[in-house]
């Protein structure tokens, strides 16, 4: 009642007015929400309920891709298998085929001829299926992957020992394992260069090889077949055939690559004083090693040249009473075998420096072979196990010039152990120079796992910079179907390729491998050998296509899966941030008369001042 006979606070309208504004906040609320429908529009709304809210629609909006990657993986998939249907369809006619040509009895020349030029024509197609079948610019069936990781470890050495250890673990899919030694200046001063032993390099997988400076372990391999390439660390005999004076040089193996008959042997010598001499022996039917020692000392006026029978080394030898007479041998060998080209080229200049200083040089060549799964095959320094061995493709060269007093290079024997799984590729690099390995069937495969290197060797190295590289690569591809990192698949696509299926373990006499690409069937063996070729290229084919439809059926499942997950979660974050309409809706309706209800108390309280001039005016 006092506060009715008061003028300057009038609290009966200052109370209307604080509920009037409750109410009118209330009602902005609830307009709010029924208009956007959602409970929280800010972060004020519900501090914690956002954070929850968000972190259910990370999940939600990641599993909705995951879904939409593992609809590409399928499509993906699904091409490369639709095109392996028609290889296999290919593949089945070729050996319809071979059938027919085995019956000689109703064949003759003519026939067969037009049998072979069919399945010519189906064999290009198969590898012509596996070039161009893609996925976005993405080749599926050829062998070639575009993704790739490196990893670089290496120090500057000079003349030391290097024990270190390098080991790295390859996650799923193709890799690039890059180990790189670099060596710049000179810290030992020789009295003259006493001696260049470059044994080579080596690249493998599957089995163990070992060359004069380079001994690689690789194990656990499950691809179906192997390329092994490497150079060896002189020219030598292989095991069965040691070189003599009567030992003919037709079919001889020079440390796994074969000098036949009709190739050309090209040296080159040079003077300190610049001049050259060429010296070209030609390998006949009737030349022996000591025919090319002969000729090669009758070019260059000497007896420099010689040949070990007891080690299997061909050896040139420079000796000099003058301080700056020098000795420069070229060695170049250009060969076709198996169906793959060869170069090789090495040059090695060394300079001596006194009467009794000599400069001796091994020059080796690159043995290539195809080799099965668990197949144990080695390969050891100047003595090579292998006969046989077509050439691979290899380049490899080294021309450091080495000034007495001032640079040496010298590699002595260092071991790398590595461990790589199947379907991978394994390279060794010197300089810009490589030489690979690639497995002819990646079916099955997993990821590169454990990809180890260890250094345990005494390398002295100095002149000018080396570098050595080891790659590893995984013919896999990797698939996200998960919301959060690590939540990926991966599948191995294996080269379908002609000349990369149908590998049977054996070699044929010539040192070549059988495979789709090889196929003859114009003799009644070449019949017979096709069926064994088209059998197992089937099989290979068919091994690939179970594993792409058993990957299909995978991420058939993952996606059910997902589309459950991304309900649930979806389901929660609305019960978190969504707005109850009929909740909503019946605190709107309770707002508005309660508003109106204020707005006419408000009036009435706002009025109640005016009865005290009613006292004023008695």
């Amino acid at each position: 009642m006092m506060a009715l006979t008061r003028i300057n606070n009038n609290i009966t309208a200052l109370n209307a007015l604080r509920s009037y504004s409750v109410t009118a906040e209330d009602l902005r609320t609830s307009l709010e929400r029924l208009s956007s429908g959602l409970r929280i529009n800010r972060a004020a709304d519900d501090a914690a309920g956002l954070t929850i809210a968000e972190n259910l629609r990370l999940q939600v909006t990641g599993i909705n891709q995951a879904v939409e990657n593992s609809s590409d993986a399928i499509n993906l998939v699904n091409t490369a298998e639709g095109a392996l249907s028609e290889t296999t369809a290919r593949l089945q006619r070729i050996r319809t085929l071979a059938l027919q040509a085995a019956n000689l009895g109703a064949n003759d020349s003519v026939t067969l001829q037009a049998i072979q030029q069919e399945i010519d024509s189906s064999i290009q197609e198969i590898s012509r299926i596996a070039n161009d079948t893609q996925f976005a610019s993405q080749h599926l069936l050829n062998g070639e992957k575009n993704n790739s990781v490196s990893i670089v470890a290496g120090d500057s050495l000079g003349i030391r020992t290097n024990p270190e250890s390098y080991s790295s673990t390859l996650s799923t899919g193709k890799h690039h394992l890059k180990i790189t030694r670099t060596v710049a200046g000179s810290e030992t001063v020789h009295n003259g260069a006493d001696g260049v032993n470059n044994s080579g390099m080596s690249a493998f997988a599957g089995s163990t090889f070992e060359t004069g400076t380079y001994d690689v372990v690789v194990s656990n391999v499950v691809a179906a077949q192997a390329r092994v390439v490497s150079t060896g660390g002189s020219i030598t005999t292989d095991g069965t055939s040691q070189a003599n004076g009567t030992d003919a040089l037709d079919g001889l193996q020079f440390d796994g690559y074969s000098v036949d008959q009709n190739d050309v042997l090209r040296f080159t010598v040079v003077e300190s004083d610049g001049t050259s001499t060429a010296v070209n022996v030609a390998v006949g039917a009737a030349n022996t090693i000591d025919d090319v020692v002969a000729a090669i000392n009758s070019a260059i006026g000497s007896d420099s040249a010689s040949y070990d029978a007891s080690t299997g080394q061909f050896v040139l030898t420079a000796a000099s009473a003058g301080a700056n007479s020098s000795l420069s041998i070229t060695l170049a060998i250009d060969e076709e075998g198996g169906g793959v080209p060869y170069e090789k080229i090495l040059d090695n200049s060394v300079r001596t420096a006194g009467a009794d200083n000599t400069a001796t040089l091994s020059i080796g060549g690159g043995p290539s072979q195809m080799v099965a799964a668990g197949q144990t095959v080695t390969v050891y320094g100047p003595t090579p196990t292998q006969t046989g061995i077509p050439p691979a493709q290899i380049t490899f060269t080294l021309g450091s010039a080495l000034t007495a007093g001032t640079d040496v290079l010298s590699l002595v024997q260092s071991e790398y152990t590595g461990q790589l799984d199947g379907g991978t590729e394994v390279a060794f690099r010197n300089g810009a120079q490589d030489v690979r390995f690639r497995s002819g069937s990646e079916n099955g495969s997993t990821a590169g796992e454990g990809v180890t290197l260890d250094f345990d060797a005494a390398i002295n190295l100095g002149g000018t910079s080396r570098t050595i590289v080891l790659s590893a690569v995984n013919n896999s591809m990797n698939f996200q179907i998960g919301a959060n990192s690590g939540q990926n698949v991966s599948v191995a696509f294996g080269d379908m390729r002609a000349d990369k299926l149908g590998f049977l373990d054996q070699v044929q006499p010539n040192g070549n491998v059988r495979v789709v690409s090889g196929i003859d069937v114009t003799s009644l063996t070449g019949a017979n050998e096709a069926l064994e070729i088209i059998d197992e290229a089937i099989r290979q084919v068919d091994t690939q296509r179970s594993s792409l439809g058993a990957f299909t059926n995978r991420l058939e499942a993952t996606i059910a899966n997902l589309g459950v997950a991304s309900e649930n979660l979806a389901a929660a974050e609305s019960r978190i941030r969504d707005a109850d309409i009929a909740f909503e809706t019946t605190r709107m309706t309770r707002n508005q008369i309660l508003l109106q209800a204020g707005t006419a108390v408000l009036t009435q309280a706002n009025a109640a001042s005016q009865n005290v001039l009613a006292l004023l005016q008695k």
